[in-house]
């Protein structure tokens, strides 16, 4: 009687730690690229943002011409890594959204 026990503790334990492995995969999207494209779209408004103050601050005769030519090049470098960095990004996502629907596709089959 008490080996019958123990082959059933046995057996219950075996099941409860394997029964998740049988279950069909589940697809999970995990991963950075969504904060990355939030934190380099908020950086890219602000590189924007920047050069358009830069702009006002030279119509409203806050900055003068000087600083202004010496400023903007700096400017427009940053804003245009930037978007290059998002346009990299977005295509970052789109990548990885194609992978889960194909995944999420493939799980639908079986």
């Amino acid at each position: 009687m008490d080996y019958l026990i123990i082959i059933l503790a046995v057996a219950v334990s075996l099941a409860i730690t394997f029964w998740p492995l049988r279950r069909r995969k589940r697809v999970w999207f995990v991963g950075d690229v969504e904060s990355d494209l939030t934190v380099v779209i908020r950086e890219r408004e602000e590189a924007l943002r920047a050069l358009k103050d830069l702009e006002e601050d030279l119509l409203s005769r806050k900055l003068s011409r000087a600083d202004y030519d010496r400023l903007r090049p700096q400017y427009l470098e940053r804003a245009k890594e930037l978007t290059l960095k998002y346009d990299e990004t977005r295509e970052k996502l789109e990548v990885a959204r194609k992978r889960v629907l194909a995944q999420a596709a493939d799980n639908a089959k079986l």
